[in-house]
């Protein structure tokens, strides 16, 4: 570790309760992707895989199959206007050319599971399922669904400045094409936590990020997605509790690019807060959150 950063983190250590350290030399440049593959949330999938979760979603009605506890009606057990088999059998065929489409026109094609270890989680079978392609005018596109988040919640900030830019106004056949498909997959209602009088519902939707890189691309479906907040920001805390004004004040004079990031799995969540060393490494904190689910 470099002695500046080491400098640091030792008074960092002193104020915070968690607290986080990013090596450059070791880990690479600080980015969403990057620190989702470090933290283990990232694993490689096939396509085909990632489509039929899209839709088993839809099938089950819940973010999960709740093998492992239920937690909601399942889709047979409830009055639904926005769901029979004919309706299944219309959103089966729409995935399926939007699957084909992205087979035959975008090049270097991933898929990935995003989840945590399920150690630490009440619903190990809980996961978000993205891909991510080039088009042959080297814009890059994200595919992700809509991720609700129930344990982390909304944030107190003075100033909000989103780092991954969007390029929807690229011109480019294949990207305006797959919008069309993603336009005819309408939202469609989902249970959350429903029993014990939780009533929590959202719209199951696939998303897009659109860049000219694949990590911007990744870093804009997620933020659309919901499940990835990442922003530029200055917090000052008005009590000090945990020593939270004076790590505040810390981090505001001591550090550059001071960086708010949340990832959302649903139910378990994780927050970070860091900032740029002179030495070109960063430091913060991290906490992770898990909904109490009580019925």
């Amino acid at each position: 570790m470099k002695p500046e950063t080491e400098r640091l983190l030792g008074t960092l250590e002193i104020l915070a309760r968690t607290p986080f350290i990013w090596e450059t030399e070791k880990n690479g440049e600080m980015n969403l992707w990057n620190l989702m593959l470090s933290e283990g949330f990232i694993k490689e999938t096939d396509l085909e895989l990632v489509f039929n979760h899209w839709q088993n979603i839809e099938r089950w009605g819940t973010p999960t199959s709740q093998i492992d506890g239920q937690y909601a009606p399942a889709r047979e057990e409830r009055e639904d206007n926005d769901w029979n088999e004919a309706i299944a059998k219309q959103r089966q065929r729409d995935y399926q050319q939007l699957q084909q489409f992205c087979q035959k026109n975008l090049q270097n094609l991933k898929a990935y599971h995003l989840r945590v270890d399920e150690s630490v989680r009440y619903l190990p079978n809980f996961y978000i399922s993205i891909i991510i392609g080039k088009t042959l005018k080297n814009n890059w596109i994200c595919l992700a669904p809509i991720v609700e988040d129930l344990c982390l919640g909304i944030r107190p900030q003075t100033e909000k400045n989103t780092i991954a830019k969007s390029a929807n106004q690229i011109d480019d056949s294949i990207l305006s094409k797959i919008d069309s498909y993603l336009n005819k997959i309408t939202p469609i209602t989902i249970y959350g936590y429903y029993d014990g009088g939780y009533n929590q519902t959202h719209q199951h939707q696939i998303v897009q990020g659109i860049s000219t890189n694949n990590i911007d691309a990744i870093a804009l479906a997620l933020q659309t997605s919901g499940m990835v907040t990442w922003e530029l920001t200055q917090v000052e805390y008005a009590g000090n509790y945990n020593n939270s004004r004076k790590l505040s004040q810390f981090m505001n004079q001591c550090l550059q690019d001071r960086t708010y990031c949340q990832i959302s799995f649903w139910d378990y969540g994780y927050s970070y807060e860091f900032g740029r060393t002179p030495a070109n490494d960063w430091i913060g904190t991290k906490f992770s959150t898990e909904f109490d689910y009580n019925p």
